[in-house]
């Protein structure tokens, strides 16, 4: 366990505004589909908002390991 300790203890603030909010929600999820693309538009509470009305609740995934890129 000890490769998981980081010794920075420094909390990071992410403030990031929901630019749209979905009309009809669909889900996104791991099980499914392993590759999420899309353009994040926000995030609220435990969700991301992507467009065309997609959301990923993070809280359901922990203890996947992601990887995010631009």
């Amino acid at each position: 366990m000890q490769q998981f300790i980081i010794s920075d203890e420094q909390v990071t603030d992410i403030h990031y505004p929901v630019l749209v909010y979905p009309k009809k929600i669909s889900s996104l999820n791991f099980k499914k589909n392993n590759n999420i693309e899309g353009r994040l538009l926000g995030i609220k509470g435990q969700y991301l908002i992507f467009d065309n009305d997609r959301v990923f609740n993070v809280r359901s995934h922990q203890g996947y390991i992601v990887q995010f890129s631009f």
